[in-house]
């Protein structure tokens, strides 16, 4: 890694033994042993000094959505290796039974009785109608998570709780996927190494979604979430992140909202030059030490 250059990586969840279709869970174990590998052969820091040149290269460490273990089980170990964290929060979630939509789509297919061969999806004005169950829960997924993503949050609850009806089954999110409650945020919060970001309100893919619409829910989420924790919250993170999830009217409203930093998952390093709301980000799954130090020297060069 040229000298200045930080890599910013994305966690979501810290959990193990647990339902994970999407691959969101990284085991305590390895969550540790990655945040040892930093500790020896990098320089932990945060997003406030992302645009500050360094002499040896730089390791954030961020977690996505909103997970109660982000508490509960990230926490404790990011202390004890003295990492700071910072914890990109969806602020509409927090206190809500319900989960993310997503969790609740796990449930729904795993849920499927085996006479249903397809799914009557709900979307817009129109039903789909789309085949499941011959080629695997996680193509499933992917199949009814494709048409869900362009809708509003509200329309993919009531497509959710439409489908659990005609089957007569739940879509409850799983216990172990509970989502943060405002005393559990301040908890969080009131650690010495978490930063908490925005992540929007409703956790909705932002392209191609009105502007006004855009702007409520990057604004709304710093809103709630500095009424929530009593002090500014100045960075942010797009909702999936990828390029085709957010668009300029996306970029330009966390800018108006006046966040110094907004993070994708676009792969790459942030060097002092990058644009501060466009940071690039490394996802990192549940790896072993061995694969995670072998995928930072890989990243170096990116």
């Amino acid at each position: 890694m040229r000298r200045g250059g930080t890599l910013i990586l994305c966690y979501h969840r810290v959990a193990e033994g647990v339902e994970d279709p999407f691959h969101l869970c990284v085991s305590p174990d390895n969550f540790a042993a990655h945040l040892e590998e930093i500790s020896r052969a990098r320089e932990p820091s945060t997003l406030a000094d992302v645009s500050i040149p360094s002499r040896r290269p730089r390791v954030i460490v961020t977690l996505d959505d909103g997970y109660r273990d982000n508490l509960t089980n990230a926490l404790p170990i990011a202390e004890s290796k003295g990492i700071p964290i910072t914890v990109f929060v969806t602020s509409g979630i927090l206190g809500n039974h319900k989960g993310f939509w997503w969790d609740r789509l796990g449930t729904l297919l795993r849920s499927r009785p085996p006479h249903v061969q397809e799914v009557d999806l709900p979307v817009g004005d129109r039903n789909v109608h789309l085949p499941i169950g011959s080629s695997g829960l996680r193509a499933d997924l992917d199949a009814v998570r494709r048409h869900l993503l362009p809708l509003r949050v509200t329309e993919i609850e009531r497509a959710l709780d439409a489908v659990a009806e005609q089957w007569q089954v739940s879509s409850a999110s799983p216990p172990d996927a509970g989502t943060l409650t405002p005393q559990e945020l301040l908890r969080l919060e009131a650690s010495d190494i978490v930063t908490i970001g925005a992540h929007t309100v409703d956790h909705v893919r932002l392209r191609d979604r009105p502007v006004w619409e855009q702007q409520d829910t990057i604004t709304g989420s710093k809103r709630e979430l500095e009424q929530a924790i009593g002090r500014p919250v100045s960075h942010f993170a797009y909702p999936f992140g990828h390029r085709d999830e957010f668009d300029e009217h996306s970029v330009d409203a966390v800018r108006s909202a006046a966040f110094d930093t907004a993070c994708t998952t676009i792969p790459g390093t942030a060097w002092p030059s990058a644009d501060l709301h466009r940071l690039p980000r490394r996802l990192v799954m549940d790896w072993g030490r061995l694969f995670f130090k072998v995928q930072m020297q890989r990243w170096k060069i990116g």
